[in-house]
C-alpha cells in the first residue's frame, strides 16, 4: 500500500437517506475491508458522527449560493486512518461549538467517559441536538483530539472543518483496578502507558500474574509487526510491597521485557521506590541483575 490511499471521498448534500448509502459504500470499499476489525469499527463510528453532524447542523439551502458543499474524506495511511469532514454552519453557532470542542479535547478519556455517561443518563430537554455527544464519541472512538477550524464565509455563514485520526495496529489494553491486596495495572499501548503499582499479595497469584504474562506475550508479537516498533516503551514498576509468591511472577515478567529488549526494541524499566525504602531499591537491583537488564531507579 502507498503511504496514503483515499478509501472514501464524497462531496455533496447529506441527509438521513444519503447517510445510509454513503455508509454502505464505505463498508464495501477495499480500503475499509482491509482494516483490522477494531480500527474499522472505530472509523465507521467516527464517520457516522461526522455525517450526522453535517445532517443536523449544516446551514441548509446556502450551498448553491456560496458554491460550497459538505464533504467527507477517509484517508488510509501506514499507521493511521484520517477522517476529514466539512460543511457550512451558521456563524452564530461558532462560539458554542468551539467551546464544546475545546472542553472535550481538554478531558482525558476517563473524565470524558464520565461526562458522556452523565449526559446520556439525565433527562434531555426537547430539541436537544446532541452535538456535544457526537464530538465526545469521535474523541473516545479515535483516542485522539479533534482538530477543527472555523473560517468565516460572510456575516452569516462559516465553514466548519474537522480532522479525526484513528490509530491503526490496535493492541488491546490491560487495565486491572488496584485493591488492598492486588496492584493496579494500566497497560495501554495506544497511549504508550505501561504501569503496575500498589501492593501485591493476591489470593491467587498464578491467575493474577498469568493474565499479565499472557498479555505481554501478545504485546511482544504485536511489537514485531507494528510500524511504531522502534519508538521507546517504558514500563513503570511502582510497588509498595510484594510477597514472595508475587516476586517469582514479577521476575518472570521482567524476563519477558528483557527478552524483547534483546531483540533490539527500545524498552526501559523504571523501578520506583520511596526515598527511605532501601529494601525496595535493593530488590529492584537484584531483579535487574537476575534478568541481565539494567533498570532505571526513580526515587519518589
Amino acid at each position: 500500500m502507498s503511504k496514503q490511499e483515499i478509501i472514501f471521498n464524497y462531496v455533496g448534500p447529506v441527509d438521513y437517506d444519503k447517510t445510509d448509502s454513503l455508509l454502505n459504500k464505505l463498508k464495501k470499499s477495499h480500503g475499509f475491508t482491509s482494516l483490522d476489525k477494531t480500527t474499522g469499527k472505530r472509523v465507521y463510528a467516527v464517520m457516522v458522527e461526522c455525517l450526522e453532524n453535517i445532517t443536523k447542523h449544516s446551514a441548509n439551502g446556502k450551498y448553491r449560493e456560496h458554491k460550497s458543499q459538505p464533504f467527507l474524506t477517509v484517508r488510509n495511511e501506514i499507521d493511521k486512518v484520517v477522517i476529514l469532514s466539512g460543511n457550512l454552519i451558521s456563524s452564530e453557532k461558532v462560539g458554542k461549538m468551539s467551546d464544546e470542542l475545546d472542553l472535550i479535547n481538554h478531558y482525558d478519556d476517563d473524565a470524558l467517559t464520565q461526562l458522556y455517561e452523565k449526559i446520556i443518563n439525565k433527562e434531555l430537554k426537547q430539541g436537544y441536538n446532541g452535538a456535544g455527544l457526537g464530538f465526545m464519541t469521535m474523541k473516545l472512538k479515535s483516542g485522539n483530539t479533534i482538530e477543527y477550524s472555523f473560517t468565516p464565509v460572510d456575516s452569516l455563514l462559516s465553514s466548519f472543518e474537522i480532522k479525526i485520526t484513528v490509530n491503526k495496529n490496535i493492541m488491546r489494553k490491560l487495565v486491572i483496578s488496584q485493591t488492598s491486596s492486588t496492584p493496579g495495572v494500566n497497560f495501554d499501548p495506544e497511549k504508550r502507558i505501561f504501569e503496575i503499582s500498589g501492593e501485591s499479595r493476591p489470593p491467587d497469584v498464578g491467575e493474577f500474574y498469568g493474565e499479565i504474562l499472557n498479555w505481554f506475550d501478545d504485546y511482544s508479537r504485536h511489537l514485531a509487526s507494528s510500524p511504531l516498533a522502534h519508538e521507546p516503551v517504558v514500563f513503570n514498576f511502582d510497588l509498595n510491597y510484594f510477597n514472595s509468591s508475587s516476586a517469582k511472577y514479577i521476575l518472570d515478567f521482567c524476563k519477558q521485557i528483557a527478552a524483547v529488549k534483546e531483540k533490539g526494541f527500545d524498552v526501559t524499566v523504571n523501578w520506583h521506590y520511596e526515598d527511605d525504602d532501601m529494601d525496595m531499591l535493593e530488590v529492584g537491583r537484584e531483579m535487574s541483575r537476575m534478568v541481565k537488564f539494567p533498570f532505571e531507579y526513580i526515587q519518589k
